[in-house]
């Protein structure tokens, strides 16, 4: 007899709590690059599966599991066992051997159902094949092996369909939490799936297939509704963007622009895709990320989906979402949350909104070195080293100051009167310059003689950790 187990995976975002009830005694070890784990829970910890929220740790989302059994004539008995000898190395998951539990229906197998059901959803070698060629390009995509690309290709089709239990080309549900994992990171647009469910079949203690399906949150109609606002806001959007070969123009206009258009709100609704900032002008740092990353690719910018953890007033690992960019032909990361004054107000990192200016710039376009301050890098992924300043914000704008040469100041402050800012932003490239100008102009009081109009007082705002001066004019 044949056996299959029915296990549902749900995600407020990509990398989620997984909570999984099983009808038979789960045997307590799985195995990652060559390591024991003593638990489930602790291999979900290692997987980094264990919190849905990227901003809330107080909100965390759970979900009871149905698990049920079906069973077919067959002459062989077997029962779904939870672990899987399948290994992976998670730091470079790309290098996985996707061929070990690549498993071909086109030639090989005489299921005529199996067929019908993958037909059905689109599944076919030439619909295949041409979604592995247009997904080129993208930064997850191309990570993978060639098997991992044609399970990568199919849960692409059974999802824009909204198909269920469709057979897929992986025996290992390792296999398709990774491949799932990296088409969420590629495609911002799919904003109506939550997770994803799968059907094990097994023969005896080997895994014969596997039938995925998405949690879908919206049905096709509704998708197409949606879809329409999303069309009306991203066309406006991209009507005033820049018109330039200059990739970072781009980038700082999609920063400006979605922190102008979006407010930080922990529990706005569908603040895991874009629907939230696009439709309801309210989002969490998934919802910012996830709508940076959909505006620059329709700018013709590549931008990647990035998630770790950073440090704030309340936490000292707190979930995070932010970007990856290609300005330029070099690597950039970009925060769009942290760069709106809303989230750090909101969130507690601030009580004085009067304290922040409406953009911090210290996000746009960083280094690895910069980022890793206050966020750490999941390994979900591997990511490339960030290392130029070419495009960052400071040094594109002269405010980036290698040394604490008070000419250059008062220079800035000449340029910030004359175009109407209301504040004077100075970065320093390191903490003896930060330290060296905080001295001459604050303690010293040196910038009282760059002031215009009111020279008697001078407010100011600082950022030790990101090594930057506010004055407000």
């Amino acid at each position: 007899m044949k056996s299959s187990m029915v296990v549902k995976r749900k995600y407020k975002c990509i990398y989620a709590r997984i909570a999984v009830v099983f009808s038979v005694i789960f045997v307590s070890s799985a195995f990652l690059c060559g390591c024991e784990y003593s638990s489930l829970d602790e291999y979900l910890d290692i997987l980094e599966l264990t919190d849905n929220d990227y901003d809330d740790p107080t909100s965390l989302f759970s979900e009871e599991i149905e698990d049920t059994e079906v069973s077919d004539e067959s002459e062989m008995e077997g029962i779904d066992d939870a672990s899987d000898s399948s290994t992976f190395d998670e730091k470079e998951p790309a290098d996985s051997d996707f061929a070990s539990f690549y498993r071909k229906f086109f030639d090989t197998d005489t299921d005529s159902e199996v067929k019908k059901v993958r037909e059905d959803a689109g599944l076919t070698e030439k619909n295949i094949n041409e979604v592995k060629k247009q997904q080129e390009g993208n930064y997850a995509f191309d990570k993978l092996t060639d098997a991992g690309k044609t399970l990568y290709a199919e849960l692409y089709l059974i999802i824009t369909k909204e198909a269920k239990k469709v057979y897929v080309s992986a025996t290992s549900e390792y296999a398709i939490d990774l491949v799932f994992n990296y088409l969420m990171i590629d495609h911002p647009e799919i904003f109506w799936v939550e997770g994803y469910n799968f059907e094990k079949h097994t023969v005896g203690d080997v895994v014969d297939k596997i039938a995925f399906s998405g949690a879908y949150t919206y049905d096709l109609k509704e998708v197409a509704r949606r879809q329409k606002i999303i069309d009306k806001c991203v066309n406006e959007c991209i009507a005033n963007a820049p018109s330039s070969d200059d990739d970072y123009y781009a980038i700082k206009y999609v920063y400006e622009y979605l922190i102008a258009n979006t407010d930080y709100v922990s529990n706005a609704p569908d603040n895991q895709n874009i629907c939230s900032v696009f439709i309801g002008k309210e989002s969490v740092c998934s919802g910012y990320a996830k709508a940076t990353q959909y505006l620059l690719n329709k700018l013709g910018v590549k931008c990647t989906f990035v998630s770790g953890t950073v440090e704030t007033r309340a936490s000292a690992d707190a979930k995070h979402s932010w970007n990856l960019v290609l300005c330029n032909g070099k690597y950039y990361y970009v925060d769009t949350t942290w760069g709106d004054a809303s989230y750090q107000t909101t969130s507690g990192e601030t009580e004085d909104k009067m304290k922040l200016p409406r953009v911090n710039y210290d996000y746009l376009c960083v280094t690895t070195e910069s980022i890793k301050s206050n966020h750490t890098l999941s390994d979900v992924i591997a990511l490339p080293e960030c290392n130029s300043m070419t495009d960052n914000y400071y040094v594109r704008e002269d405010e980036y100051f290698k040394n604490d040469d008070l000419k250059l100041v008062k220079d800035l402050f000449d340029r910030r009167y004359k175009d109407g800012s209301d504040n004077v932003t100075i970065k320093c490239s390191s903490k003896e310059v930060y330290d060296s100008l905080y001295n001459k102009l604050i303690n010293e009081k040196n910038v009282f003689e760059y002031l215009q109009g009111n020279t008697k007082t001078v407010s100011y705002t600082i950022f030790e950790e990101t090594k930057t001066i506010i004055f407000w004019l």
